[in-house]
């Protein structure tokens, strides 16, 4: 049997240690306790917004119809008394056929809820008839719109045609003067049938919460949540964070209390027992998702709605191994669980970020396509997805995870794991374990690092969006360049700081030129295999500058080796001091290349 799965049944019949009987009959008993509650509450009609509007009338038949709505306490007194509604504590009072609010906030609050009882009633008595042709005369059906998409360099012509283009045709689709709309802009599902009966109108008020609505009275009519993506990104990623917070605890309780020796003394590779403490915790996940996505797309009816479940999990899955990745080399580096926290409460915060903020422009702008939950939105709605922008959205996430958990099986040893050495310290131990393996290079080093670098520009996209031109693009030039510098020479800091390779002048050149030629290189594979769809954009030409070739090549090599001579002629306490030589160079580069579009 194989040591991944020894250790895979370890780790899953340890986790279940962790609950005693005890534990797990108190949480069967508060289960239980919930599910009657709230199967209580839903019988009896009980809710927190039980009465709390009052008010006063001389209308004893305005408070059965007052009272249709919980939040309304209706109270019936004479005219005197009702109009000194405030001597009762009552926010309004109703006499005749007005009503009366106080000058709080509170009373503007109920004479909003009592314009909407007064709407439903009238939709009850309406109804109530089952003459919906005549109770409902008017029909609104909805259309969804795609919203031109402008996503060009600034500065260029073509950016004015697009624009103008744009306008003429959005203005061809909402004209009143149209006769038609353009059918190649309206997503399809909408109904232009209106209801017949009572039961059919029930169904269109039974929408789905996320369903998009297609049809609809003028007053039922009510607009797209604003920001779905961001719901549907919760369900998906809450379920991370829980089962990733027990998969790092797990490991850190192992280094704390040193349980973890007696496995990393069996005769196993450490590749086979990060492998088995992973899978139960990654299966585990993998079926909470199954589960989410059968809650929100339904039980496949045919192949297509199959294909679109398959798919949603093939886009999850990236981002899951990810935050599994993160979570495992955390717990590695820390050195306490205050430490751990820290950490993990940081990571997923950036990878939030990285996912929720570019959903929320689904379908609204091209740069939502780096989040792989736009994908599931997108799905979710019925679209399809291309394999060029499967790959743009998930290849980093599968290349980061795979490169941290290859980093961090090199330091799952005894030294690193059950001592105190500092975190910057267990991170050299990575790079100089790989680059005194037998293929270990600086050259391959750099190729590691190109989706971290793209990761962290795709981010930096994010944050920088809503920064005016051209302050967005220089501010992105200049991070940019200092995180291509920083891994570019990690490589080379490491072999000056552990003595790996003899520290002379042609040692020095040499290492330069792998570690920008790799870097080089990959960059430009990866642009052609990921960064299709900004590849017109102003971030994108920063982030790959064009088609040029050799004079990139000169600038890689060129930059990594000042920052390599500063530290030869310094030493490795000068490092920030040589990357930022080292970026200041790449920058002015940067902006010499881009002064046409920056400034006109």
């Amino acid at each position: 049997m194989s040591g991944w799965f020894t250790i895979a049944k370890w780790e899953l019949f340890r986790s279940m240690l962790k609950f005693d009987t005890r534990s797990v009959l108190m949480l069967l008993f508060s289960l239980i306790l919930v599910i009657a509650a709230s199967f209580a509450a839903t019988q009896t009609g009980m809710s927190m917004n039980q009465k709390i509007y009052v008010a006063a009338s001389n209308e004893p038949t305005i408070k059965p119809i007052i009272e249709m709505d919980q939040r309304f306490d209706c109270v019936v007194t004479d005219t005197y008394e009702a109009s000194h509604f405030y001597t009762l504590k009552a926010d309004m009072a109703i006499i005749g056929n007005n009503a009366y609010l106080g000058d709080t906030n509170k009373a503007a609050a109920a004479g909003d809820a009592l314009d909407n009882t007064i709407k439903n009633y009238r939709e009850a008595v309406l109804t109530s008839y089952n003459d919906i042709n005549n109770s409902h005369p008017v029909w609104i059906t909805v259309h969804d719109l795609d919203r031109p998409q402008d996503f060009q360099l600034a500065g260029a012509s073509e950016v004015a045609e697009g624009i103008e283009q744009s306008s003429t045709n959005e203005n061809e689709v909402n004209s009143p003067e149209s006769e038609n709309i353009v059918p190649e802009s309206v997503s399809s599902g909408s109904s232009f049938v209106a209801p017949e009966n009572v039961d059919e109108l029930t169904q269109y008020g039974s929408k789905a919460f996320f369903e998009t609505q297609t049809i609809s009275t003028p007053t039922h009519f009510s607009p797209p949540i604003p920001f779905k993506a961001i719901l549907y990104a919760f369900l998906f990623i809450f379920p991370i964070y829980f089962v990733s917070q027990f998969y790092s605890t797990s490991i850190m309780d192992e280094r704390t209390n040193k349980k973890g020796e007696l496995v990393i003394v069996a005769p196993l590779r450490g590749r086979d027992i990060v492998i088995g403490k992973t899978v139960p915790y990654i299966l585990a996940t993998l079926l909470i998702q199954a589960i989410v996505t059968i809650y929100i797309m339904g039980l496949a009816e045919n192949m297509d709605a199959l294909k679109s479940s398959i798919i949603i999990l093939a886009a999850i899955f990236p981002v899951v191994l990810l935050f599994f990745a993160l979570s495992f080399f955390g717990a590695i580096l820390s050195r306490s669980f205050k430490e751990l926290t820290f950490a993990s409460v940081f990571l997923s915060v950036v990878i939030s970020g990285y996912l929720f903020f570019p959903a929320m422009f689904a379908n609204i702008h091209a740069i939502s396509s780096i989040s792989p939950v736009t994908l599931i939105v997108r799905l979710i709605e019925g679209e399809t997805i291309q394999m060029q922008t499967y790959l743009f959205s998930t290849l980093p996430f599968y290349f980061v995870a795979i490169s941290v958990y290859a980093f961090g099986t090199y330091i799952f040893r005894e030294e690193d794991l059950f001592t105190q050495k500092p975190v910057f310290d267990k991170i050299t131990d990575c790079f100089e374990i790989f680059l005194s393996t037998k293929y270990g290079s600086v050259f391959l080093l750099s190729v590691i690092f190109i989706p971290f670098v793209y990761m962290t520009q795709l981010m930096l996209i994010v944050m920088l969006f809503n920064l005016p031109v051209p302050y967005s693009i220089i501010t992105m030039i200049a991070l940019s360049a200092m995180v291509e510098e920083l891994v570019k020479s990690a490589g080379i800091y490491t072999i000056f700081k552990r003595n790996i390779k003899e520290i002379n002048l042609k040692n020095v050149l040499q290492l330069s030129v792998l570690s920008g030629s790799g870097f080089f290189v990959e960059e430009k594979l990866a642009t052609i295999l990921t960064l299709a769809p900004i590849a017109n954009s102003a971030f994108g030409s920063v982030m790959t500058m064009g088609a040029l070739l050799l004079i990139p090549l000169v600038l890689h090599v060129s930059t990594v080796a000042i920052s390599s001579l500063v530290m030869y002629r310094k030493g490795t306490k000068w490092y920030i001091v040589s990357v930022l030589s080292a970026t200041a160079v790449h920058a002015l580069y940067n902006l010499f290349i881009l002064r046409g579009f920056l400034f006109g």
